[in-house]
């Protein structure tokens, strides 16, 4: 498993919660919505011993970045079956953030799964590193910053995203670059960030760019968890855009374990950047 550089935080360290009071808790973010969507979940994953198995999020305005933002956790219903949970991440008394999860017991049901069409993935370890990738591209591994680069390592199939693109679809394997500790909130948390990021890549191969995420506004995002499982091995990150209009673009993504069990569905819209030679 790769080492990140010494100045790099984990993604434990990322998702880090300072209790504040009852249901209250701290958190840092750098305004990248994984982070922030991580640690929310994180807050109301913590409230529950119930798993994650939906979340929706709205995010509002930006995030304090140079002062802790404070994470307020509503118990809307704890049942026997379901419980759900409201957090807002406010500055002040600004509402930031707004997330609604629903968690769910264990439960006896009808079971199925669409088999994925077409030829089976390589396995992570036939493919190159991203750092080898770079090389040979003459570009920088996690171009999106020190978030990209030192929390999740990749390894991309079918080269990677950074480039423009007749189709918006593309796949990676991704796993923690540092190991997760034990622990059903976090690595739910961990989940989460993982939906949100490079999210916006599709969107990006299609348009041209660009690539680096700070053009693209995250304006919602839902997450389905179909299998409550740890974050202990590689990730299939399946990705695309299905339509970019009126300023937005949505797109979709899907999470899958090693042996093709589909783990996790993500769907976000984003606002846009303006087009080249737009007027303001």
């Amino acid at each position: 498993m790769a080492t990140p550089s010494p100045e790099t935080p984990t993604i434990e360290q990322m998702l880090t919660l300072e209790p504040a009071g009852d249901d209250r808790y701290l958190a840092r973010l750098p305004g990248f919505g994984g982070v922030t969507l991580g640690c929310a979940t994180l807050a109301a994953a913590r409230t529950t011993e119930l798993s994650l198995h939906s979340l929706h999020v709205y995010f509002l305005r930006a995030v304090p970045r140079t002062e802790p933002a404070l994470l307020r956790v509503s118990r809307v219903r704890d049942g026997r079956r379901f419980a759900h949970r409201r957090v807002e991440v406010c500055e002040g008394e600004r509402v930031c953030c707004e997330l609604v999860a629903s968690f769910a017991a264990p439960a006896e049901g009808a079971e199925l799964e669409e088999p994925e069409r077409g030829d089976a993935p390589p396995e992570p370890e036939s493919l190159p590193s991203e750092e080898e990738v770079a090389r040979g591209d003459a570009w920088q591994a996690g171009m999106s910053g020190p978030i990209g680069r030192g929390l999740t390592e990749w390894r991309y199939i079918g080269g990677t995203p950074w480039h423009a693109a007749p189709s918006s679809r593309y796949q990676g394997w991704a796993r923690p670059r540092v190991p997760l500790p034990k622990g059903r909130a976090l690595h739910v948390a961990a989940l989460a960030f993982l939906a949100d990021m490079h999210s916006h890549m599709p969107i990006a191969r299609r348009l041209g760019g660009p690539f680096e995420p700070f053009g693209y506004t995250s304006l919602d995002q839902l997450l389905w968890v179909h299998r409550d499982e740890p974050w202990d091995d590689w990730r299939l990150v399946t990705t695309l855009c299905d339509v970019a209009h009126g300023g937005r673009g949505f797109t979709r993504r899907t999470v899958r374990a090693r042996d093709g069990r589909l783990l996790a569905s993500m769907a976000q819209e984003q606002l846009l950047p303006a087009p080249a030679g737009a007027k303001e």
